[in-house]
């Protein structure tokens, strides 16, 4: 994910800014923050602020404060539904979660996924076959010695990902059975690309390479289903866009291509309950794709959903390493019943950071722009990159020397929870699946940023970024419903207004 790097310097200023505020680093196990739900609040807040001071801490209302932008959401307008959040089970965080003990594994999936849990994160993404991040060397289901090929698919196996990826997918499915897993390949296996190998190259330009290629996929969903790992949802491949991985599988896939294997898989997949997600890419094309192109396709996600192969298509993937959130909205008023989801955004830094600055200037970036801005333009679901790797940001191969995972694990099983878990958590916890974005405004001049939904209960969930280092005396009014908190500086705040404040008094 070579791209990744080009946000470091971005995310190294963001950091140097949040960590004026002073700080800490990011906290163990032993540590976590306790929170607070009152069942005798009807607006209750909660806050985690970039330099580590406050991580889903109770913040108290306060209407004796004279507030100076009010946050308003409109309880009865609808945007989006939310499918969900979450992260990527790679190989790496497979084999990380499988070496800690059974009973630690078992309280940390539960910690992360469960419905009553911390965080509730409700969507995976997993490779289909190596990425960048594996612990072994990266594979395909169908590797093949140099100059052989199975065109009838005879050795074809996923019982690969029985090694952890699949019993790590299981036990997370037991934890909650309503988590949804969207698949994604890397490459297809090496004889069928002009390249003869993982890294890099294409589809060979034959009818048969994709017609098998579309059978591998095909196969691939119906194994993990009879795995007991059923597919919601498939990329047909990882950043088609980025056509010269650094070190890791990776394949060059215009736009024609695409539409060629969508195309042919689609009927394959109808009726089994596993939707095609074209892209799964960059908001915007990358200046370094674009360079490496002879061909540069700037609109490569309308150019699929206005081709043929567009009704086997249920919605966009998108990553967040170039351009930003605005192209979804771009997007949405051109399809407005496709749905839009991002599905990667790795946490990333300067390889001389410290641990505050790296969680100030994660905690800063994803908040402004994946969590509040990807749902504010039109996102159905938001997911980062690794959900564990190790202290080094691995194992990795190439790609990506500097990530972050949702959360780290030490050799000895030690876990920190780094700034993706509290973004993800202020999100997860409280705005479960189904419910429906919300229209929200400011009244007065702030660096609040903000967006707001009903969930199926009918209480209104509100999400506020201060963007300042000023903390911000704000009331937030839904109806006639109205509470004011102080926003501290470069936080994160989830506001809840439960149902029960709409009902009349009696």
């Amino acid at each position: 994910m070579h791209e990744r790097a080009h946000r470091l310097i971005v995310i190294a200023l963001v950091a140097a800014v949040a960590t004026l505020l002073g700080g800490c680093g990011p906290r163990t196990d032993t540590d976590r923050t306790k929170l607070v739900e009152s069942p005798e609040r009807n607006v209750s807040a909660w806050v985690t602020s970039a330099d580590g001071e406050s991580r889903l801490a109770d913040l108290a209302p306060d209407d004796a404060i004279d507030p100076g932008v009010i946050v308003t959401a409109d309880r009865d307008s609808a945007r989006q539904t939310i499918d969900g959040f979450g992260a990527a089970v790679t190989h790496s965080s497979a084999a990380l979660l499988m070496a800690m003990s059974a009973a630690e594994r078992d309280a940390l999936l539960r910690e992360l996924f469960d419905s009553d849990g911390d965080v509730r994160l409700n969507v995976v993404r997993v490779p289909f076959g190596g990425s960048d991040f594996v612990a072994e060397p990266a594979y395909t289901f169908n590797d093949l010695p140099p100059g052989e090929e199975d065109w009838n698919l005879d050795r074809f196996s996923t019982a690969a990902d029985e090694a952890a990826l699949r019993p790590v997918l299981r036990e997370i499915l037991a934890i909650s059975p309503e988590v949804r897993v969207i698949a994604s390949p890397w490459s297809p296996p090496a004889w069928m690309k002009d390249s003869g190998s993982l890294e890099g190259g294409r589809l060979r330009d034959e009818d048969r390479v994709f017609e098998t290629y579309a059978s591998y996929l095909h196969r691939a969903v119906e194994e993990y289903a009879a795995a007991g790992v059923p597919v919601h949802a498939l990329t047909v491949q990882n950043e088609p866009q980025a056509a010269y991985p650094d070190g890791y599988p990776g394949t060059d896939m215009p736009v024609a291509d695409q539409v060629r294997l969508i195309r042919t898989l689609g009927p394959m997949l109808e009726g089994g309950g596993t939707g095609i997600l074209a892209y799964d890419h960059n908001w915007s094309l990358h200046p370094s794709d674009a360079a490496a192109s002879a061909d540069p396709e700037p609109e490569y996600p309308t150019a699929v959903l206005t081709s043929d192969a567009a009704p086997w298509v249920s919605g966009v993937a998108f990553h967040c390493y170039s351009g930003d959130a605005t192209r979804q909205s771009a997007l949405h008023e051109q399809f407005p019943g496709t749905p839009i989801h991002v599905t990667e955004c790795s946490g990333s830094h300067a390889p001389d950071e410290t641990p505050e600055q790296i969680f100030a200037g994660t905690l800063s970036w994803q908040a402004r722009n994946l969590l509040v801005a990807s749902l504010g333009n039109w996102a159905s679901s938001v997911l980062t990159w690794n959900l564990v790797l190790d202290p080094d940001g691995g194992p990795h191969i190439g790609g990506c020397g500097t990530c972050t995972g949702v959360v780290t694990v030490a050799p000895d099983g030690a876990v920190t929870r780094n700034a993706e878990y509290y973004v993800l958590a202020h999100a997860a916890r409280w705005v479960p699946r189904g419910s429906t974005t919300l229209n929200t405004a400011t009244e007065g001049d702030s660096a609040l940023s903000h967006t707001g939904f009903r969930t199926p209960s009918g209480s209104v969930v509100i999400l506020v970024y201060n963007d300042s280092d000023e903390s911000v005396d704000t009331a937030v009014q839904v109806g006639e419903v109205r509470s004011a908190v102080t926003i501290p500086g470069r936080s994160l705040v989830t506001v809840q207004v439960r149902s029960a404040a709409f009902l009349p008094a009696p």
